[in-house]
């Protein structure tokens, strides 16, 4: 990345789809995730990224004393990309699907498509994962959604049994329950009382216990006609709004995992997902302080869920834009 930052040109920048970073966001962050989705991107010059023919992420830069007020953005913002993609636009959209929000509110006048689309696509998961704004040269700001990032998914070479994956998950959602065909939940699971503050180390005598636990399903399961292929876990919030883990084989691996010597055939996922009670409350206004709350707490026991499965079965975790995530 540049060694130094130069100014926001406003004019050029009103002409540009955008992405308004804080002042927290590194711009090696932001090239690795660029990377990520177009791993072929060069770096054509100093402070340019060239996705792919005709696309180009420059930056970042800072913004002069109007440039805020000028492009609307708040206090907050303290870098900007420029991303340039040839202008491609399909018809009209229809009022009701404008009115959802989104790029369709902001190409209501011909809905952004093609290259363009899949570059904007990029700047959106960006957003969500960077806690950043999205400006389109339409002028109209994105902002990621409150629940965005939340989600996560852990691809796995090992694959954790019903019992090994209550044990895993337990210290971080106590009461924890499998879900499969013969193992339905029979009672409410209790929530914790505290927030996890992380996932301890397995010793040894853990770490010992998960392979007795795999190897005896092993055994049990070739003497048997028919193998578990998948199955969940559930955990409640007192609202009613619930955690959950699915485990299966994966269909399809993020391309960021390509080439890893386990990526290969084998893969399974471990998908760990909040469902509030009623997510209709999201579009509330304001949003009720309650399901903030409980997003956040969501939010901190699916990392440390994540943490814990990584640590017991190995692998990468990703977001639903598919970005690696340190959790």
């Amino acid at each position: 990345m540049p060694a130094e930052v130069t100014t926001l040109d406003v004019g050029l920048a009103l002409s540009r789809h955008l992405l308004a970073v804080a002042g927290d966001v590194a711009a090696e962050e932001v090239e690795a995730l660029a990377l990520s989705r177009y791993p072929a991107a060069v770096r054509s010059e100093l402070d340019v990224l060239t996705l792919a023919t005709g696309v180009h992420l420059s930056g970042p830069f800072s913004l002069d004393g109007g440039a805020h007020r000028e492009l609307g953005l708040p206090s907050w913002v303290a870098g900007i990309y420029l991303l340039t993609a040839p202008r491609q636009r399909g018809g009209p959209v229809p009022a009701e699907l404008a009115a959802t929000g989104g790029l369709l509110a902001a190409f209501a006048d011909g809905e952004v498509v093609g290259t363009e689309r899949e570059a904007l696509e990029l700047l959106l998961a960006m957003g969500r994962r960077l806690g950043a704004l999205v400006r389109t040269s339409t002028g109209h700001l994105i902002e990621p959604e409150e629940w965005a990032g939340v989600d996560l998914t852990v691809y796995a070479p090992v694959w954790l049994y019903p019992d090994a994956l209550v044990h895993v998950l337990t210290p971080v959602l106590p009461g924890v329950q499998p879900l499969t065909d013969t193992q339905p939940p029979d009672a409410p699971v209790p929530p914790a009382t505290r927030r996890p503050q992380g996932v301890p180390e397995l010793d040894d005598g853990e770490r010992a216990w998960l392979h007795a636990e795999a190897d005896a399903y092993d055994a049990h399961a070739l003497a048997q006609p028919e193998v578990l292929e998948a199955y969940g876990a559930l955990w409640r919030y007192p609202s009613g709004g619930v955690i959950t883990a699915s485990v299966e084989a994966a269909e399809v691996i993020p391309p960021v995992l390509a080439g890893l010597d386990w990526s290969g055939e084998g893969v399974l996922t471990y998908e760990l997902r909040w469902h509030p009670a009623d997510d209709q409350q999201w579009q509330r206004d304001p949003v009720p302080t309650a399901l903030r709350s409980e997003c956040a707490d969501a939010r901190e026991r699916i990392e440390a869920a994540a943490r814990a499965v990584l640590t017991a079965a190995g692998g990468q975790a990703t977001d639903d834009d598919g970005f690696l995530v340190q959790p």
